[in-house]
């Protein structure tokens, strides 16, 4: 592990927040880029959404080695060309040691509170939580799933509502764990979550083990449009993953839904969202509603055909 690191950090409005996130982790250690979107919520966590007036901030992280300069210029030439899209502010740099390295990004995630009980509290945070709190102790580490983005905002959203004791789900592409925690702390009696990073997969096991709930799901790693085969197994199915992968696995995705069972599809950028719905409609279910935030919709949806 490297001794001293590169902290690299831009401001972008929201046109070009993903395109700027996906330079940043084609050359970010271990292909990781952390986006802070800027939410405005009630203090009672309802009506969650971005604010358009703050700008996003984007954040990788360089080892700081003899290939740095040439991995920054190769940045501020990527970024030149983003710029004719939508403004991006001045690139910052700040050298960090390896301890410094691992607290960085910690300051940019608060307690949240989602819906009418759920609270993400990162682990490094004190939390004292009421009793009809559901509190989700959270390392997001390398993974994703903070709580603070749209697209896991509207699923939590969704799991506040639809789940019931002694409930099974699927959570693909879980991250962080963040979707598998709380639907086992709302009473699911068993997740299995699928990841298909395995340091992300770390990472989850971690935080189900936090939270206690641990026996209860079933970690695997791989390829959902590949690998996930369970037929009719599930109660509820939950995807936050990209469009692209959505459709690739629609089939999976909904043979392993029950009939009747609601699928929850996030991650979805708004120009995907035509193909998406085309795509599981003619794979059998039918839309009960949907969310937008900025650029992102989430969809639920019922699967209404054996």
């Amino acid at each position: 592990m490297p001794a001293r690191w590169l902290e690299v950090a831009v401001e972008t409005d929201a046109e070009v927040a993903d395109a700027v996130a996906e330079l940043f982790a084609r050359f970010g250690y271990q292909q990781g880029a952390a986006v802070f979107h800027p939410v405005a919520q009630d203090p009672d966590g309802e009506n969650a959404t971005i604010d358009p007036a703050t700008p996003v901030l984007i954040a990788t992280y360089l080892p700081l080695d003899e290939q740095v300069d040439a991995t920054v210029e190769r940045l501020r030439h990527g970024l030149w060309h983003l710029s004719q899209l939508g403004r991006i502010g001045e690139l910052r740099l700040r050298t960090l040691a390896e301890e410094e390295w691992a607290e960085a990004w910690k300051s940019h995630f608060p307690v949240t509170r989602i819906g009418h009980r759920i609270v993400i509290r990162p682990s490094w945070i004190p939390y004292e939580s009421r009793d009809d709190e559901i509190v989700v102790h959270l390392d997001p580490g390398m993974a994703f799933g903070t709580g603070l983005h749209p697209t896991t905002q509207h699923c939590l959203l969704w799991l506040e509502r639809l789940v019931t004791p002694g409930m099974s789900v699927l959570d693909a592409g879980a991250g962080s764990g963040i979707l598998s925690i709380a639907a086992l702390a709302l009473g699911a009696r068993s997740v299995t979550a699928w990841e298909i990073d395995p340091v992300a997969g770390e990472v989850l096991r971690e935080n189900l083990e936090r939270n206690g709930v641990a026996d209860r799901a079933t970690v695997r790693i791989g390829d959902v449009t590949e690998d996930l085969t369970d037929r009719e197994a599930y109660d509820l199915v939950v995807a936050n993953i990209v469009a692209r992968v959505l459709i690739e696995a629609g089939p999976r995705l909904v043979r392993a839904a029950r009939p009747g069972a609601h699928l929850v599809l996030s991650g979805i950028i708004d120009t995907a969202e035509e193909g998406v719905r085309r795509r599981y409609h003619d794979l059998g279910t039918e839309l009960v509603e949907r969310r937008q935030d900025g650029d992102w919709v989430s969809l639920l949806l019922r699967r209404n055909r054996p």
